[in-house]
């Protein structure tokens, strides 16, 4: 079975550090995306609330302070890593674990791409654009 990952990028006017807020606080993720009791230390389980989708199962596998966070995601694993450029900043996102065979993970596959591009990562970075 091959797994395949969609793989999102999006440049945010904002340093490493504000990104990193974002992406690894309780705060920070609920401010752009759903609420969770997140925190960046490797093996720290928490949940997020993704309303009609239930209560998700998460688990930090992966940290490096303003570098890089992963952590799984359900079925899945989320891969963030944060490259400074300039006076702004690509978060660079690799949802991983989507097996096509699975109707829930293709269903899944085929609307996270557009959905992490079009509009969660847009709004993320709208977000740390206004609090600038």
């Amino acid at each position: 079975m091959t797994r395949q990952t969609v793989t999102v990028e999006q440049v945010i006017k904002a340093s490493p550090a504000r990104v990193w807020e974002r992406i690894s606080t309780p705060d920070g993720i609920a401010r752009w995306w759903r609420p969770g009791n997140m925190a960046p230390i490797v093996g720290h389980e928490f949940t997020m609330d993704m309303e009609k989708w239930g209560i998700i199962p998460c688990r930090v596998i992966a940290v490096e302070e303003e570098r890089r966070l992963a952590y799984t995601f359900g079925d899945f694993e989320l891969h963030w890593e944060i490259v400074p450029q300039g006076d702004a900043t690509i978060l660079r996102l690799e949802h991983r674990g989507f097996d096509l065979e699975n109707p829930r993970h293709r269903f899944a596959f085929e609307n996270m791409g557009p959905g992490w591009r079009d509009v969660v990562l847009p709004r993320l970075a709208e977000g740390l654009l206004e609090a600038a």
